[in-house]
């Protein structure tokens, strides 16, 4: 069962910062994180629309600047936000990478981007348009679609789009999703687990990955 850092371990470190990735890649098989489009057309990596709750300013990420969000203090940590790129840059050999796309339109960005890098990848959306504009622009790409509310044609959209996995919620996991998910040839990364025995539950269930909040989730 692979464990995957959600948003560098957010449950114990600064979210989707570079110190995030670093300490989380010590311990985990990839590391999640999120990814929005700033104004100057940039990926950058933060979960929120606005810049309010993880940072000393406000206002749109959409409508700030590479500059000026590179240049805001991100949870008392000093750092800015991170460009997907420095993301990439700072991810070591050995450790995947999986970009959630937060919003539709920087699809072609992001693939544009991750080409040059030899790490491992995923993307994956709750947004099926999202998932089927980059399997239409780069099919390599691995894709995995997330899933928060329980939906029977979840299953059947993730292989429609060709992805290799599905992430549900943990709520909506029992053994059924997990055959019927294993038999589309999807794998099954759950989300968010916080809690060790949480954790080990699933894996004893057969589930293929669990994204988690701190360290102590992994095996």
């Amino acid at each position: 069962m692979r464990c995957i850092a959600h948003r560098g371990f957010a449950g114990l470190y600064p979210e989707n910062t570079l110190t995030a990735i670093r300490q989380a890649a010590e311990r985990a098989d990839m590391i999640e994180v999120d990814v929005r489009q700033c104004r100057s057309g940039d990926p950058v990596v933060i979960h929120d629309e606005t810049v309010d709750r993880v940072t000393d300013s406000t206002g749109a990420v959409a409508d700030i600047s590479l500059a000026t969000l590179q240049s805001m203090d991100v949870l008392g940590t000093g750092e800015g936000v991170p460009s997907l790129e420095a993301v990439l840059r700072t991810i070591p050999d050995g450790v995947g990478l999986n970009i959630e796309l937060k919003e539709p339109g920087l699809v072609e960005s992001v693939i544009d981007l991750i080409e040059a890098f030899d790490t491992e990848l995923l993307l994956s959306s709750f947004d099926i348009k999202t998932l089927a504009a980059a399997r239409d622009l780069d099919p390599s790409i691995d894709r995995a679609l997330l899933v928060d509310s329980s939906s029977e044609a979840a299953i059947e959209r993730a292989a429609s789009l060709d992805c290799t996995a599905i992430h549900p919620h943990w709520r909506l996991v029992d053994f059924a999703l997990l055959e019927r998910a294993h038999r589309s040839d999807l794998d099954v990364a759950v989300w968010p687990i916080s809690d060790p025995e949480r954790a080990a539950e699933y894996e004893k269930m057969g589930v293929d990955g669990v994204i988690v909040e701190e360290p102590a989730g992994c095996r």
